[in-house]
This record gives C-alpha cells, sequence and structure tokens, in this order.
C-alpha cells in the first residue's frame, strides 16, 4: 500500500514531512500515530500500512530536526520538546481533523508521543488514545541496567556532549540518536524530575486530569527500559477517563520478545497489532 508524502505546515512556518498511509475502502475514521524519541516514522510505516488496512486514514511524521522534517545540519534546529508537541504534532493532528471531516480521530503514541498526547491543543477532540510502551523515564521507574548508566546520560554526555557539538551526537556513540539540543535537554530535565512529566512540565498533570477520551496502554513485561509502576504513575493520573491497561507477556503470544520497541515490528502484525484494531473498533461502536 502506497503512502503518500506531505509538507504540512506549523504555525511558525516550519514544514514538517508527514505520510499519508490511505485506505482501499471508504474510510471509517483516522490515525495520527506519533513516534518516540529520536525514532523516525519510516519504523512505524507497516503498522500504518496495517490500520489501512482497517480502513483508517493514517497519518506518521517526523518532529522537526529529525528524520524526513531534519536538516543537513541539526545544529541549526533551536526547537525542544514544546516545539515538538505544540507546534509540529499539532499541526498533523489539525491536517488530520480537516481532512477527516468530521470522522473520529485515534492516536497512537509511542513512548513519547503518547506521553505527550494530553498537552495538545487539540487533545479534546481525539477520540482515542493508545499508548505503546508509554511510561515514566525518570530514573526511579527505569530498569535497573538503565537506572545504573543513566547518570552517565544525565550528568555527564548530554552537559558536554550539547555545549560542546551543539546538538546531542547519540547516533556517533550508539546511544538514542542525534537530537537538536534544546530537545534533549528538555527531555533530560523531565527525566530528572520524581514524576518525570507530571512533575518536570508544569501543564501536563492537569493535562491528563482533564482528559476524556479513552486510553488503551500497553505495556510489556520484557520492556528493557520501563518499570511497570512508572507505566501505573503515568496512567493513573489519567482521572478523568478510562483506562484499559493491559500488561503483555511475549509468552501468551508464543513470542520470544517484544521489549519496548519491538511491537511496531512486521513480524507481530498477526499477533499484537489486532489487539490495537479490535479495541478502534469497540470504541466506534461505543460511539455510535
Amino acid at each position: 500500500m502506497a503512502a503518500q508524502a506531505q509538507q504540512v505546515h506549523t504555525v511558525d512556518g516550519q514544514s514538517i514531512t508527514v505520510y499519508l498511509h490511505e485506505p482501499a475502502q471508504t474510510a471509517r475514521g483516522g490515525v495520527v500515530i506519533a513516534p518516540a524519541m529520536a525514532v523516525p516514522q519510516r519504523y512505524y510505516a507497516d503498522f500504518a500500512d496495517y490500520l489501512a488496512g482497517q480502513g483508517y486514514r493514517v497519518w506518521t511524521f517526523d518532529y522537526r530536526g529529525m528524520g524526513e522534517s531534519g536538516s543537513e545540519d541539526v545544529r541549526s534546529c533551536t526547537a525542544d520538546l514544546s516545539d515538538w508537541v505544540d507546534k509540529d504534532y499539532e499541526a498533523v493532528m489539525q491536517t488530520a481533523l480537516a481532512a477527516l471531516d468530521g470522522l473520529p480521530l485515534y492516536v497512537v503514541g509511542h513512548s513519547l508521543g503518547g506521553q505527550t498526547a494530553p498537552l495538545l491543543a487539540s487533545a479534546p477532540r481525539i477520540a482515542g488514545l493508545v499508548n505503546v510502551g508509554v511510561g515514566s523515564g525518570a530514573p526511579r521507574h527505569n530498569q535497573r541496567p538503565v537506572r545504573l548508566r543513566s547518570p552517565l546520560l544525565w550528568y555527564l554526555l548530554i552537559p558536554v556532549l550539547c555545549p560542546l557539538f551543539g546538538y546531542f551526537p547519540g547516533a556517533s556513540i550508539g546511544l538514542i540518536g542525534d537530537v537538536p539540543r534544546r530537545a534533549m535537554e528538555q527531555w533530560r530535565s523531565w527525566c530528572l524530575t520524581p514524576d518525570y512529566i507530571l512533575s518536570g512540565e508544569p501543564r501536563a498533570r492537569d493535562a491528563y486530569a482533564k482528559a476524556r477520551y479513552p486510553v488503551l496502554s500497553l505495556i510489556f513485561s520484557d520492556d528493557e527500559l520501563l518499570l511497570e509502576s512508572g507505566c501505573r504513575m503515568m496512567h493513573d493520573a489519567y482521572t478523568g477517563t478510562e483506562v484499559d491497561y493491559q500488561v503483555l507477556t511475549p509468552e501468551e503470544f508464543a513470542l520470544s520478545r517484544i521489549g519496548h520497541f519491538g511491537f511496531f515490528r512486521s513480524e507481530h502484525e498477526s499477533s499484537l497489532w489486532p489487539l490495537v484494531g479490535a479495541w478502534l473498533r469497540r470504541q466506534e461502536n461505543i460511539a455510535a
């Protein structure tokens, strides 16, 4: 299924590269897939095609400074995470809402993409949020190996490498990927607060509490980054809506591994992906 590349313009005039995956039949709704930190949109292409096959118009995108929305020199990107959410993510949401002409719009957020969805100006118009591997990035909520290594990142690599290079050169050191300096520094500040975004971002806790759209949270027992306690803490902040919280184990799907990034791999089309398709259809039936 061919995807159509588009340029979406943000309120401050930036151009964001977006791919639209169209269903073969009349669309039943739309889905925006919001990526994790430093994960390019192409990683979600197969899953986007799957959802298009289920009858949804699906948009994927890269934040400014990343992937196909990047420039030749990431040092020239001055964006922070607030720019990614309030300008880039929001511009894609507005594009999707306009194109759907009243059909429901769902969001699939992977890690950062799910953590930040409640901050969107368009959040009240979300018909449902699917969180994949969404939890707290605070060290106390990291798996032990990550927690033991994290001081190196937070107190040495970011403070030294960002000023030195003008961005975080993660690709060169095999860690996270190349990320604009201000985005990396803001993420560091969130992670170094006890409740991650809920304590690091002033708008977050209230935004979570105001959410009225249903939430599906898919957490994985073999997530190499996140502890379940931090994932539950984040979803407990949705005090005004229903959260379908599911902890999935590889064994129950006859898989050897899922992990923090594995859900979107094409080999899971028949095992894991139908969980999302079925949940989206249930939301349509409830709303009908």
